[in-house]
């Protein structure tokens, strides 16, 4: 910004004598006055209005500043004596838009009115967004005069405009990735069931193709990790959540944690005793923290400390969260002692594929995911530099009441495949196939269908099925789950099974009542999940 003190004041400002519109102006640095009655009812209304308003002289050297009131002072945080007298360039910065201050130049050459909405600085080098607007003023005789601008600080419209701007983007970008994610699932799960099928079939004595198989699933697994990831930023997984403290995740997720940050970092926790409970999935919620942690990990450069604290929040009386609404929320914060982050930088950080890391350490979906899952969740996930040093990335759980639930106790017995009838519904022609031949090779009798009406009118004519296995998302004005709640009403003998690589969130409302598997699943997941629907205490006979 330039210093106005750098800068002289016009000489012979302090006598200067104009007449406008009839009226007459006394200047000085102290004020400007009018000198007749006529004009002072009006510039007494200027001098005390709470818009900023200033008038230059065209006639003298630079166009100075001859007349402010005590709004545009104030809204400057200059005093009279450093702004009479000087160009208003002297609110100008780096930052400061140039192909705005060209636009007003070129209207005061051409005696022109002009609005612009530019950044400006004050005198504690602090920004703000002013709206201007600059018109002449032309005496009696036609013969310029004086510049009169007013101006108004918007800049809390433009932080506002600028919050929407970026939702909408984000969400653009969400629609994309979630449907790109979505269609890649599908290919992903063909993909690596056939990989599960040829891997049964493999001879023990065949390395070669072993290996071949091997390579194959371990490249579908980290894609469809990728493919987990966009739909986390997208908000378009499926959320298993359930009601339960945070304190009691971090606890039990300490150990994985510790070895996730390793041995050059400690690990500390700074857990408020009085958190409330939230609603979340534990499995997303302990993916988020490890993301975070590991990228705490690589900013430390492996050495430092990583603290994990938690804390209850009214917002907005504890904090400025502009994307979230008032109410009460359970804090999750993650610092570290690192160099902290780039300003320019924190305002990428959570787009999807955008990363600082060399080349080929990293996708840049870690932060992207934990971004997507908080707003899915109902809160969001947010980033600033702290003092001393260091980033702390906080994540934003609305509260949730009621009684924490308990952890199943005991092992899980393993299960066997079974040889029961077994409906299945999927429009992909690929996948639908894939999973016939997965369910035939584990011994059950199935019948494949490529849609919900096509269900119906088999159970309509044959209903002696033990379990509906059915895509979530499908043409035809009939989703999996208005499906499966249609079969539970009409043939409550019939168990349900659900899948999907794509979540929505009015579908996934009502897909909770239903076990769900999440595509791409593998062989032996999906047995194990039937039999548990169907082997389950007070499973349908």
């Amino acid at each position: 910004m330039s210093d106005p003190s750098a800068q002289q004041p016009v000489a012979g400002i302090d006598p200067a004598k104009a007449p406008i519109q009839g009226g007459e102006w006394r200047g000085s640095n102290e004020a400007i006055v009018p000198a007749k009655a006529g004009s002072d009812i009006f510039f007494a209304a200027v001098k005390t209005t709470r818009m900023p308003m200033v008038v230059t002289d065209p006639h003298r050297p630079d166009n100075p500043i001859i007349f402010c009131n005590e709004a545009f002072s104030f809204m400057t945080g200059y005093s009279q004596d450093e702004i009479l007298g000087y160009n208003c360039r002297f609110l100008q910065g780096p930052e400061t838009d140039q192909t705005a201050i060209d636009e007003v130049r070129a209207a005061i050459a051409k005696r022109e009115e002009v609005a612009v909405e530019v950044l400006n600085y004050r005198k504690n080098g602090s920004t703000f967004w002013n709206a201007l607007f600059v018109s002449p003023v032309f005496g009696d005789d036609g013969e310029l005069r004086y510049f009169f601008a007013s101006q108004l600080d918007i800049s809390r419209r433009r932080e506002a405009e600028e919050a929407l701007h970026e939702a909408q983007r984000m969400e653009a970008v969400g629609k994309l990735t979630g449907g790109i994610a979505h269609d890649f699932n599908n290919l992903l799960q063909v993909i690596q069931g056939y990989a599960d099928i040829l891997d049964a079939r493999i001879g023990p004595d065949d390395r070669s193709a072993r290996r071949a198989v091997d390579a194959i699933s371990t490249s579908a697994a980290r894609a469809a990790t990728l493919t987990q990831q966009l739909l986390a930023f997208a908000r378009k997984q499926e959320l298993r959540d359930r009601l339960m403290n945070l304190n009691q995740l971090v606890g039990d997720f300490r150990p994985i944690l510790e070895r996730s940050v390793g041995a050059g970092i400690t690990l500390k926790r700074d857990l408020a005793s009085d958190l409330w409970n939230c609603r979340v999935d534990p499995v997303q919620t302990e993916m988020a923290l490890l993301n975070i942690i590991a990228n705490a990990r690589d900013a430390t450069g492996g050495a430092g400390t990583v603290t994990i604290t938690t804390r209850n929040a009214v917002l907005p009386e504890d904090a400025s969260v502009a994307k979230l609404e008032p109410g009460e929320y359970v804090v999750a914060t993650i610092r570290d002692d690192g160099p902290g982050i780039d300003p320019t930088v924190a305002e990428k950080i959570f787009e999807p594929f955008y990363t600082t890391k060399e080349m080929g350490k990293g996708a840049g979906l870690g932060l992207a995911m934990v971004y997507g899952f908080m707003r899915q969740s109902g809160g969001i996930a947010t980033v600033q530099n702290v003092p001393g040093g260091g980033a702390a990335f906080s994540l934003y759980f609305p509260r949730a009441s009621g009684a924490v639930e308990r952890k199943p106790t005991g092992p899980v017995a393993p299960h066997a495949g079974g040889a029961e009838r077994v409906l299945m519904v999927e429009d992909q022609i690929e996948v639908g196939e894939l999973g016939k031949t997965i369910l035939e090779d584990l011994g059950y009798e199935v019948v494949l269908v490529d849609s919900a009406r096509a269900a119906l009118d088999t159970l309509h004519g044959d209903s002696d099925f033990r379990l509906l296995f059915t895509d979530i998302l499908m043409p035809g004005g009939m989703n999996g789950v208005a499906l499966a709640q249609a079969v539970r009403r009409d043939y409550p003998h019939t168990a349900v099974l659900l899948t999907t690589g794509f979540a929505d969130e009015a579908i996934d409302a009502g897909s909770r009542s239903f076990e769900l598997i999440r595509k791409p699943y593998r062989r032996n997941e999906l047995n194990e999940r039937i039999r548990a629907v169907l082997d389950k205490p007070g499973a349908r006979t």
